[in-house]
């Protein structure tokens, strides 16, 4: 069974160079010289917290980090032709262990790159659709790590996205992060840090990823190949997520989306026309844009009139509301219905 999609923000990996894959991203390197000077001292906290917002490089770095310390032959970076660097490539290091809604797995260099001699524990049933990290695939995962290192260079478990571990697998995992085998490195991935437990949080040393400067990331997309200077802006400044939405037409489509609330809100669209011409297969995408395109508004509303800042304000919650219901049952047509034409009767009471 192949492993589901990877996120959009690290869907930049298929398009990578494969010698880049084992090093971490430009703007990563200081972090990286401290993380793999404490590997090569065996001084690495055995539970790290990689936190950050999407598509600046946490899983990028995580599995980079692995890389180097299963390396038969490293050399600052992992040298991606060893033994252990070919099987992490595929999938089928028996020391590189994925944790994640599609179960319990062999890692992979990245999630493109998994192949049908990759290692699959466990993993749920192809018709059902997790959003969260089973029990089953957390005991799976225990099982394993009271096992030896195969080749001694210690056994390596990412899990990701850490925030989808349920009550019963966080509790799975809490001894063994208490008791530790010897060799054990647990990187937990999430862009949610406080929706973890804070059991689970405080057993685990934080590793805080920043949205790089735009200068490092715009250079870094240049030589990707991005050159759209609205793409950085459209990924609020996380430079792969710059480069994934690139490659799906995703800038293009935002300008769409702009284009279609400004018609809307200024009552040159009837919101059941706005409400048709979005993507019922990206509207859990189209409302987290919306929510940041209406922040913005609301942003440069300072100097405006108190009914202008409370129109878009309220703007802003229906489509945190419709976010939520988005999660449940509701009908996308209709909930779009609801929340255009909400919004325009908002705009036209406002005079916007």
């Amino acid at each position: 069974m192949k492993p589901g999609k990877a996120a959009a923000a690290e869907a930049v990996e298929s398009a990578a160079p494969r010698a880049a894959l084992w090093r971490p991203l430009p703007w990563q390197s200081a972090l990286w010289l401290d993380l793999s000077s404490l590997l090569l001292q065996k001084r690495l906290p055995h539970a790290l917290l990689l936190a950050g917002g999407a598509g600046i490089g946490k899983r990028w770095f995580a599995r980079a980090l692995i890389a180097y310390g299963l390396c038969e032959k490293p050399s600052g970076y992992a040298c991606g032709q060893c033994r252990s660097c070919v099987q992490l490539a595929a999938g089928s290091h028996p020391d590189a262990a994925l944790l994640s809604p599609d179960g319990h797995r062999g890692l992979a260099i990245s999630e493109q790159s998994w192949n049908e001699q990759g290692l699959a524990y466990w993993q749920p049933e192809e018709d059902r659709k997790r959003r969260d990290i089973a029990i089953d695939a957390a005991r799976s995962l225990m099982s394993k790590l009271d096992l030896g290192s195969h080749y001694g260079r210690g056994r390596y478990t990412l899990i990701e996205p850490a925030d989808s571990l349920n009550t019963s697998s966080v509790n799975a995992l809490l001894k063994t992060i208490e008791e530790p085998p010897a060799g054990m490195q647990l990187l937990l991935v999430t862009e949610r840090p406080q929706a973890l437990p804070a059991t689970l949080r405080s057993r685990c040393q934080r590793i805080r990823f920043a949205t790089p400067d735009a200068e490092a990331a715009q250079a870094w997309m240049a030589a990707e190949g991005v050159r759209d200077a609205e793409a950085l802006a459209y990924a609020h400044g996380a430079p792969l997520r710059a480069l994934a939405l690139q490659a799906d037409e995703g800038v293009v489509l935002r300008r769409e989306w702009e284009g279609l609330w400004r018609a809307l809100l200024a009552a040159r669209k009837d919101p059941l026309e706005v409400a048709a011409a979005i993507d019922k297969e990206r509207l859990a995408e189209h409302l987290h844009w919306a929510q940041y395109w209406l922040g913005q508004q609301l942003r440069a509303q300072l100097d405006a009139p108190a009914a202008a800042r409370e129109a878009y304000a309220q703007m802003l919650q229906d489509v945190i509301e419709a976010q939520r219901r988005a999660q449940g049952n509701a009908q996308p047509q209709l909930l779009m219905e609801a929340l255009t034409t909400r919004c325009q009767r908002l705009a036209r009471a406002a005079q916007l």
